[in-house]
């Protein structure tokens, strides 16, 4: 009990201390009228209004692509590394050829025997085809040299099938980049044997992912609060952790139909896409997204803290239109309270439509505020220590004495 009485008054006065600095150290200057309370002096002025939404993300390519090889074999050349920038039709991967370079070199024979074939058919066909016209050799005769022409038709028909899936297959020996982008990440080096991707059970082998990293997202986890203040279309500012000096522009162009929860807060994944001319974003680098809500300019404004409702103060029950607010206006050397009309506000500042002008000061009892600040602590910690405090011999007796 002894220890729990002396951390209570190390709290009233930390909580107390915190409440003082944050008054004293939030711009403007203090004053004491008369022998009243001490005032934060606020100067009206005008400025940009803008409320936003931040988030972190992570930066990622639009379009990544997992590259694999149709055939099978021991990789002879890979001229690619990491970070490399390769177009469309350039080389990625060449595998061991010798096998279907000689399936290829057989394939082209038999297509050269059946042409001959073929030619060798056509002619005896055509010179049995005059001696029957001439009546000098049978019907029969004529029709089978016609069965041969026919089997050396299908005989070349073979053949040049065969040689030509036998160069596809040499073809598939040869990786190339199918798109222009950046070499991500590389999977396999030269003299390494690698499976198809096509007919192999575990679905073949990565040789490396690529890339177009001209354009990137940031993905980015908004949390349900903001999420129904953006739309797809919007735009928004990125500042990566590698470079807090620099700021890219991006668009929303996709926002989660469904909310992910991370340690029990609910987000929903928001995607931006950011032009990345210069390659300066790289995949996997963190990154802040701010999307701007409303932003409007040259207005009149003026720190949040100094408005209250109407009868605040007097701790009358705040009531009445939701766009008036009562402020303490300097008037010489006293501070008035004074309707005002306002507009848009956040945490940090109010915007004034009406009922002051530029350069008025408006004015924060320092004095009263931290000390209803301090009552409601104390109040706090009152019921806190009340709360299943009824079993006491003291609580016992003062029951009893009522």
């Amino acid at each position: 009990m002894k220890f729990s009485r002396w951390f209570t008054v190390v709290l009233i006065i930390v909580v107390a201390a915190a409440i003082w600095f944050y008054f004293a150290g939030n711009g403007g200057s203090t004053e004491a009228v008369g022998n009243g309370p001490e005032y934060k002096e606020y100067v009206v002025q005008k400025g940009v209004f803008q409320t936003d939404v931040s988030a972190n993300g992570i930066v990622g390519p639009i379009d990544r692509v997992e590259i694999k090889s149709k055939a099978s074999g021991r990789i002879d050349e890979l001229p690619v590394e990491e970070g490399d920038f390769v177009k469309k039709g350039d080389l990625i991967c060449r595998l061991d050829q010798t096998d279907v370079q000689a399936e290829v070199d057989q394939a082209q024979a038999d297509l050269d025997i059946a042409e001959a074939e073929l030619k060798t058919a056509q002619n005896t066909y055509n010179r049995r085809q005059q001696l029957f016209d001439k009546g000098l050799i049978s019907e029969e005769e004529r029709d089978n040299s016609g069965l041969a022409l026919a089997q050396a038709k299908g005989k070349m028909v073979r053949a040049r099938t065969a040689l030509d899936q036998a160069n596809v297959r040499l073809s598939e020996t040869i990786v190339r980049a199918p798109i222009d982008g950046v070499i991500l990440q590389k999977y396999v080096e030269a003299g390494q044997i690698i499976s198809s991707g096509i007919s192999s059970v575990s679905g073949g082998t990565a040789i490396a992912d690529i890339a177009d990293m001209r354009f990137v997202y940031v993905q980015a986890g908004i949390d349900e609060i903001d999420v129904g203040k953006i739309r797809v279309g919007q735009e928004a500012t990125i500042v990566a952790e590698a470079y807090p000096n620099m700021k890219f522009s991006g668009k929303i162009i996709r926002i989660a139909p469904e909310a992910v929860v991370e340690q029990s807060v609910t987000l929903f994944n928001v995607v931006i896409e950011v032009a990345n001319k210069d390659g300066l974003l790289k995949s996997g680098m963190n990154a802040n997204v701010e999307i701007v809500i409303v932003r409007e300019e040259n207005v009149l404004m003026a720190p949040t803290m100094a408005f209250s409702q109407p009868g605040e103060e007097a701790g009358q029950k705040p009531g009445g239109p939701t766009n008036i607010r009562e402020v303490l206006l300097k008037e010489g050397d006293q501070f008035v309270p004074r309707e005002v009309e306002v507009g848009l506000s956040n945490f940090r500042e109010t915007v004034i439509t009406s009922g002051l002008k530029e350069g008025d000061i408006l004015g924060v009892p320092m004095v009263s505020r931290l000390k209803a600040d301090n009552q409601r602590m104390e109040e706090r910690i009152r019921s806190s220590r009340s709360f299943g405090a009824g079993t006491s011999n003291s609580s016992r007796s003062q029951s009893g004495g009522r």
